[in-house]
């Protein structure tokens, strides 16, 4: 750990260097399909218990829907799959915590060595204008972020004037643009806000949901998502294929929702 005085590399960094905020994207809060039958008797999303940091939050990521299942392997059920709800205007609101990658996924050593012996503590900014800053400082643009495209070493070290010791920063760049192999995926560097209120859908509604499209032939769900919340339904089929076998099927609905609305 570089001694700095005090144990935030990713904020002092931004802090230190002039860095633009890039093109605000939505967050993404991600859960299983079964859970849309509370969400709509509730109008809400709530904070549940956290092992990681042992408090009650809620997790969402910016402009990715990054969030993982254990996968069994099986077909899955449709109450199993992915449902996103998208906010437009969340990105505006107070944090609890924010990180550039999944802190679950780093407390559980997922990622490779030459950043995780790094202290957490070392990534996590309060700042609520982080997520496009840290998009615009590793990335460059909001599409580069989406689809995983990091700036280069040598682009990256000629923009920013790094000392020997900012190694947390070093290392953060380095797992932007690092493939993809089996032990880390797309969590690696996918920006992690933490919440610790109730979303509350009276007051903060989503501006989309992507559900299996099942759950749109019922007319009391159809009617929550468009007449109550606003809320632009986005489905997708359900096969005969595990739960993984979604990842890219809900991807390229982002994708598409994120290309309607020319954020990226």
């Amino acid at each position: 750990m570089s001694d700095t005085g005090d144990r935030r590399a990713l904020e002092r960094f931004l802090s230190r260097n002039s860095v633009t905020d890039a093109a605000s994207l939505p967050l993404i809060h991600t859960t299983r399909s079964y859970n849309i039958a509370s969400i709509k008797s509730t109008d809400e999303i709530k904070p549940t218990r956290c092992p990681v940091f042992n408090e009650d939050l809620t997790y969402l990521f910016v402009g990715r829907p990054a969030y993982k299942r254990k996968d069994s392997g099986s077909q899955a059920e449709y109450w199993e799959l992915p449902c996103c709800f998208i906010f437009d205007h969340l990105i505006n609101s107070s944090f609890k915590r924010v990180f550039p990658f999944d802190s679950g996924a780093f407390k559980s050593c997922l990622y490779p060595e030459y950043i995780g012996l790094m202290p957490i503590e070392q990534f996590e900014i309060n700042s609520n204008g982080a997520p496009g800053r840290i998009i615009s400082a590793f990335f460059g643009s909001a599409e580069r972020y989406f689809s995983g495209s990091a700036k280069e070493a040598d682009s990256f070290e000629n923009e920013f004037d790094l000392s020997v010791l900012e190694t947390e920063v070093r290392a953060l760049r380095r797992l932007a643009h690092d493939g993809t192999p089996a032990n880390f995926d797309d969590r690696r560097f996918t920006i992690e806000v933490q919440i610790n209120k109730t979303i509350d859908f009276s007051a903060t509604p989503p501006n989309a949901v992507i559900l299996p499209s099942i759950y749109l032939r019922d007319e009391a769900i159809k009617n929550k998502i468009i007449s109550d919340w606003k809320a632009l339904p986005i489905t997708y089929e359900v096969f005969s294929l595990s739960l993984s076998a979604y990842d890219g099927i809900i991807y390229g609905k982002v994708h598409e929702y994120l290309k309607s609305k020319g954020a990226i």
